[in-house]
């Protein structure tokens, strides 16, 4: 599980160094559930990091409220503005 992490602590880490409020969801649920988890909470934007994205060093950015994704890679994360 910790391996699992390695990516998403990464990224969370360097979001939280330029000042985005940032937070880990650790339930195992369907992704539909996460969403409505962070729609509940009233988070613009979330990011998925799954297995694909792992492999291709990229995140994926949606935006809440308009539904609109964008994927993101790893090595520009820096330069993320929200």
């Amino acid at each position: 599980m910790v391996e699992d992490l390695k990516i998403p602590i990464e990224v969370a880490n360097v979001l939280r160094n330029n000042g985005i409020n940032t937070e880990i969801y650790l339930n195992n649920k369907k992704l539909k559930a996460k969403f409505k988890y962070a729609d509940k909470l009233e988070i613009p934007y979330v990011i998925v990091i799954g297995e694909d994205e792992i492999e291709r060093r990229v995140v994926k950015l949606k935006d809440m409220k308009t539904g609109e994704e964008k994927e993101i890679n790893l090595d520009n994360l820096d330069e993320l503005k929200l």
